[in-house]
């Protein structure tokens, strides 16, 4: 219906201009004929961009629950084949979470929209801490953990830092991709290795008993991995979908492909991360948000711009300038390490974060996004 409509509204159009050219006289000198031409034009274009933003809600709504989906099978199909319930938490969970953001670059990667691969890991970096941790604390403070903060802290910022001087080569070669991915396994060694220490008898009880309620005791295999192949279609085809209808969306607006990445594409991505903090601030588990927040980011970089720089090298886009560097170098970066650098200073110094705190974080983040649609943009 929608392209009979467009082939309906432009054969009027071009009848018009046709006309014209036979009498002569291309040059549309009536009002009413130049009004029409732009009012149809004008509703084409309207139309094609509520169309988009209708398929960009269905490519997140796809992203979120495959990711679920995923999530949730690979449990279950790591406790039917007896893997230990703590690497699970460690490894499965934890990469399943960042599932979105990783699918969504390497589709670009692949695509050769390198500059939605590098804004969508950066963007969701600083989405994640400006917004997500933002406004959830300031609905509720935060509940902070020092050991955790020191610990994790340390490697979200040596993530960052490898990352910052990475662009000092122009971009994110395939060997940076390997000391990206060779960081990911420190961190899921160390994971592993955090857990098993932490583990006590009165979690293993726990653990049992949350299994007993929300596992099947004998779940089958079968079903799970049908859901896991489900989770991870809706996965892929959701990222494919939501590049496609970023670009277009990009080229709509006529602002660049890293601006909407880091936008609108990084807050698609980021909702699973969104759903789980605000769920654990309103059942009171606020310090959940933090260790989830700052896991999530050091995925993003270690994991996402590590393995879409093994597809292929993730070059600075000059064009994206800011100061006179590239973007990436003099805003995106810049942001991204002031807000990891407060939440953990906020959070070091009371053992909390305080509502006021939050709404600095989230403050930072609206001056990023105004900066990008009216300085770069």
């Amino acid at each position: 219906m929608l392209g009979q409509r467009y082939s309906y509204l432009t054969f009027n159009v071009v009848w018009i201009i046709l006309l014209k050219c036979v009498t002569a006289e291309f040059t549309l000198k009536s009002k009413f004929e130049q009004r029409y031409i732009y009012n149809v034009y004008l509703e084409i274009i309207m139309s094609k961009t509520a169309l988009d933003l209708v398929l960009f809600a269905v490519a997140v709504a796809l992203i979120s629950k495959g990711a679920d989906w995923f999530t949730e099978a690979s449990v279950k199909i790591a406790e039917a084949t007896h893997i230990p319930k703590v690497i699970i938490g460690a490894t499965i969970v934890s990469i399943a979470t960042t599932l979105p953001e990783f699918s969504v670059s390497a589709i670009a990667t692949i695509q050769n929209h390198t500059d939605m691969a590098i804004g969508n890991a950066i963007g969701s970096c600083i989405c994640n801490i400006g917004l997500i941790l933002g406004t959830c604390t300031i609905a509720r403070a935060s509940i902070t953990d020092k050991k955790l903060l020191t610990q994790q802290g340390g490697f979200m910022l040596a993530a960052a830092i490898i990352i910052a001087l990475l662009t000092f080569t122009g971009g994110i070669p395939r060997w940076g991709g390997v000391i990206l991915i060779i960081g990911l396994a420190c961190y899921m060694y160390y994971s592993v290795r955090t857990a098993k220490s932490r583990r006590s008898k009165a979690l293993i009880e726990q653990a049992v008993e949350e299994e007993s309620k929300d596992f099947p005791s004998k779940p089958t295999l079968r079903n799970q991995i049908i859901w896991f192949l489900i989770g991870a279609a809706c996965v892929v085809a959701g990222s494919r979908l939501l590049v496609y209808t970023g670009i277009k969306i990009a080229e709509m607006l006529g602002v660049p492909e890293m601006i909407i990445s880091l936008t609108l594409v990084a807050l698609g991505t980021s909702l699973p991360e969104y759903v789980t903090a605000l769920t654990a601030t309103i059942k009171g588990h606020q310090e959940l948000s933090v260790g989830n927040i700052i896991g999530a980011d050091m995925l993003n970089i270690f994991w996402v711009l590590g393995g879409c720089s093994l597809i292929r090298p993730l070059p600075l886009n000059s064009e994206n300038s800011f100061l006179g560097l590239p973007q990436t170098q003099s805003l995106d970066i810049p942001v991204m390490f002031l807000l990891m650098i407060l939440m953990l200073a906020f959070g070091f110094s009371e053992g909390k974060l305080r509502r006021w705190q939050g709404g600095i974080l989230f403050l930072i983040y609206v001056v990023y996004i105004i900066i990008l649609f009216t300085v770069v943009g």
